[in-house]
């Protein structure tokens, strides 16, 4: 497993940084890694991770300023709780279609899938098992479940902890504080979990056929097919296909193919040499054959036209 996906706790180390593309939202976020990922928004790519490390936990934000859906590993040898605090949007971790306020748990034993129709805050606190034997080991099984916000005391915690980072630079010089915030946050989970078990995702037929819908396109890019033929495929109705798309995810079926297909032209443009192929060449490899048409939907998502991708010698993902 990559170095950055380990979780070496250094207590009292602060991060608190913006990032406008994929490298620096790679390095924002610490031992976390991000195996694919495609834009869903359109404008300025931006967004924010920051947080506090303490002896056995790190807790703090991720912030999206634009929609987007990416596979990823949370930091090894820990549980992560993720609160979604707010979001204009259809979210989803996994199977687990959230709603503002709820919270669940990701296992770092295997990869998880993210999506977002529009900007999200989520507060996010990882938790080395070590600790969790020792304090909370029921939470070991609740993975793939929703809980339910609890007067957001949970929330309220994060928000006033890391308040006070923020406001007191020389919190951590009393050695002390380190254990006791640690054991606030700890609280603060028994309190908002007591009484809970978890929930199921109680998803319908077509959106349980839609993630499948999902997998399938993302392993099929290259090939061109209506979405007509792929809900023959899968033996949904296209209202319905319609209907459970824009339910999981906030667009259309038929939006989401073409999203995922500029994202990969963008890719490919990123690290195409321009002596050797040009932007005909990959828009027609992922299926845009109206070179108009397509270079003004991937400025509408990248706010660059794509030869000006593919003549950059400053590209990025």
């Amino acid at each position: 497993m990559p170095d950055i996906h380990k979780l070496k706790f250094q207590p009292g180390l602060i991060v608190n940084q913006e990032f406008f593309d994929y490298p620096a939202m790679q390095e924002s976020a610490k031992n976390w890694l991000f195996l694919s990922r495609y834009r869903f928004g359109t404008g300025t790519f931006y967004g924010r991770h920051d947080g506090v490390q303490l002896s056995n936990l790190q807790f703090g934000h991720a912030v999206r300023h634009e929609g987007m859906m990416f596979s990823g590993l949370s930091p090894s040898d820990c549980l992560t709780i993720v609160i979604l605090q707010k979001s204009a949007g259809c979210v989803c971790f996994n199977d687990l279609k959230m709603e503002t306020g709820d919270i669940i748990i990701i296992d770092d034993s295997q990869p998880y899938d993210f999506s977002s129709s529009h900007p999200t805050i989520l507060g996010v606190i990882s938790i080395a098992k070590t600790l969790i034997a020792t304090e909370i080991p029921w939470i070991l099984d609740t993975t793939d479940k929703i809980f339910k916000y609890k007067n957001n005391i949970l929330s309220d915690t994060v928000e006033n902890e890391w308040r006070r980072v923020l406001e007191e630079p020389n919190l951590f010089n009393n050695t002390d504080e380190i254990k006791e915030m640690e054991g606030r946050i700890i609280k603060a989970i028994k309190c908002s979990f007591e009484g809970q078990t978890g929930e199921a995702c109680h998803l319908t037929e077509g959106e349980k056929t839609a993630l499948e819908v999902r997998s399938f396109l993302l392993n099929s890019l290259e090939e061109t097919m209506s979405i007509q033929s792929i809900a023959k495929q899968f033996n949904l109705s296209e209202k319905t296909l319609l209907n459970s798309f824009r339910s999981l995810f906030g667009i259309t079926p038929k939006r989401f193919m073409q999203i995922l297909k500029l994202n990969k032209a963008h890719e490919d443009l990123c690290h195409a040499d321009a002596l050797k192929t040009n932007v005909s060449n990959i828009a027609i490899k992922w299926g845009f054959c109206n070179f108009g048409r397509f270079s003004k939907d991937y400025k509408a998502l990248f706010l660059v036209l794509p030869s000006e991708t593919l003549n950059s010698t400053q590209a990025t993902l």
